[in-house]
């Protein structure tokens, strides 16, 4: 199979889920398919790197690694209707494979301080709303969130900066920003599912714009390493 047949069936399995997601909400039943669903993103980074030609670049080890901890991430957050402990466990393993996605980009370029340009617009706008009273309701989880916020939207600056690497803005650089753009798109919708009261009625559009970004997200890093055994790391 083809990293490119393998990210059309993880399309597939995510209008799937959105599906799942909406008609039976949280259950077993939706973490298995949650799961199948990233386990396709994780084998379409696999079959990429393989396709690459070069199987040892530690770029697309790094890469793989922060796959791995994604799938972890959606398998505990599917279920933190069991127990609030899930919720944090999933925050801290999307936080990790956010710092492997970041090494792995500070492979390729070095730290510039313009990478904290999408950090310095979303956090304090993250803050503007927490000040709010009666939006946003985080029931403790408030510090948790917003050090995820901080790893998230770095590592996104970090992306960005790939554009300077590569002037002739190549496959690999494009799908690597738009991956990582989506990725965050993806968990601000989850910022306003999880913790604001007043987006309930918007449930099932929210998540369903959500996932869709996410996995779609998700999917373009792991296409990414198609392009990954030129690096010059």
């Amino acid at each position: 199979m083809s990293s490119i047949f393998s990210f059309l069936y993880l399309v597939l399995s995510t209008c799937t889920l959105n599906i799942v997601s909406c008609t039976i909400g949280p259950s077993l039943a939706r973490v298995a398919v949650k799961t199948l669903t990233s386990i396709l993103f994780l084998g379409t980074g696999i079959i990429a790197t393989k396709e690459s030609g070069n199987k040892a670049s530690p770029y697309a080890k790094l890469m793989i690694t922060g796959l791995i901890l994604g799938l972890g991430g959606d398998v505990f957050l599917g279920l933190d209707y069991i127990t609030p402990l899930c919720f944090v466990i999933g925050l801290i393993l999307f936080a990790l494979g956010h710092v492997f996605y970041l090494i792995a980009f500070f492979r390729i370029t070095k730290f510039n301080w313009y990478n904290l340009i999408p950090t310095l617009i979303v956090m304090p706008a993250f803050f503007l709303l927490k000040s709010i009273p009666g939006l946003l309701a985080f029931n403790g989880l408030f510090l948790a969130v917003a050090i995820y916020g901080f790893i998230l939207t770095f590592m996104v600056g970090k992306s960005l900066s790939l554009q300077s690497w590569d002037k002739n803005k190549s496959r690999f650089v494009k799908l690597t920003i738009t991956g990582s753009i989506l990725f965050a798109v993806s968990d601000i919708i989850l910022l306003f599912i999880l913790f604001m009261p007043a987006a309930k009625s918007l449930a099932n559009p929210l998540t369903v714009l959500n996932l869709s970004t996410y996995y779609i997200g998700q999917g373009l890093l792991a296409l990414s390493l198609r392009d990954s055994g030129t690096l010059p790391c």
